[in-house]
């Protein structure tokens, strides 16, 4: 399995992350799984900060998924 860069892992998330937004406009954190093909499976984390801006926390592999 190729191991991505952290900007590489980093732009796909931040492209697709608004599909994983809560819709509870009180949580302050998120985190989800995807992929990248054909078969490098992540984990990241986002925090919300105080104006309401998700960024990104950090990310971890996920061979769960394979």
């Amino acid at each position: 399995m190729k191991q991505h860069s952290k900007e590489q892992i980093e732009a796909t998330a931040n492209s697709i992350m608004k599909h994983f937004i809560p819709k509870d406009p009180e949580e302050t954190s998120l985190s989800f799984h995807f992929t990248i093909p054909p078969a490098s499976n992540y984990k990241v984390s986002y925090h919300k900060n105080a104006k309401g801006e998700w960024n990104f926390v950090g990310f971890e592999p996920d061979n769960s998924l394979s």
